[in-house]
């Protein structure tokens, strides 16, 4: 029993299915079935913009000369109003990106202001507490706080510790006026009783 197809091909006789693919082809071309979402998307692409191309087409036709001129007047004016839009949003996000820099140059300065303020304040504080707790020069390093109090206690204790130190031997530290004097009993005390002897 013979098979035929639309084309009046048996499909049963031989060399039936090569006639049949040799009429697909000279209709369809050598297309293959694609598998590819990339080959997919570009021939559903394609198909839509010939889709496009018809509708235009036959809307054109409908339109007329005067139509088709008023229609593409309308889109060369859209596309200036969109590059003219698009322009107007570079220049605004560029005045945006300037204020931007202007406020952290500004923020900066003000955080270098914050920090030179803190660095004489410490400074401040440090020589005011060495002032009330005199400490000789070559241990003044040794005074050290973060706020006007605790070098105070720095200083306070630093020189409380020099005085008790110099005081076994002998020397204790004038308070207020940066000097040592001998004490009774000390060498340099006995030092200067002999030397008045001589005199």
């Amino acid at each position: 029993m013979s098979k035929r197809t639309i084309h009046g091909i048996d499909l049963t006789a031989p060399g039936g299915i090569e006639k049949l693919f040799a009429v697909h082809r000279a209709m369809f071309g050598d297309a293959v079935m694609e598998t590819d979402e990339e080959a997919a998307a570009t021939a559903a692409a394609e198909a839509q913009a010939a889709a496009d191309a018809a509708a235009e087409a036959a809307a054109n036709e409908k339109l007329g000369e005067g139509g088709i001129k008023a229609l593409k007047a309308e889109r060369e004016a859209r596309e200036a109003a969109e590059k003219e839009l698009a322009e107007f949003r570079a220049e605004k996000q560029k005045a945006a990106d300037a204020e931007l820099s202007e406020v952290q140059r500004a923020q900066k300065e003000r955080d270098d202001q914050a920090a030179e303020n803190a660095k004489l304040k410490a400074t401040n504080a440090r020589l005011s507490a060495l002032a009330e707790h005199p400490v000789p020069k070559e241990y003044q390093d040794l005074v050290t706080g973060t706020d006007e109090a605790s070098y105070l206690a720095s200083a306070k204790k630093l020189s409380e510790l020099y005085t008790r130190a110099q005081g076994k031997s002998g020397v204790v530290h004038k308070s207020g006026t940066g000097g040592f004097e001998a004490t009774a009993g000390s060498v340099d005390a006995g030092r200067e009783a002999y030397r008045n002897r001589k005199k």
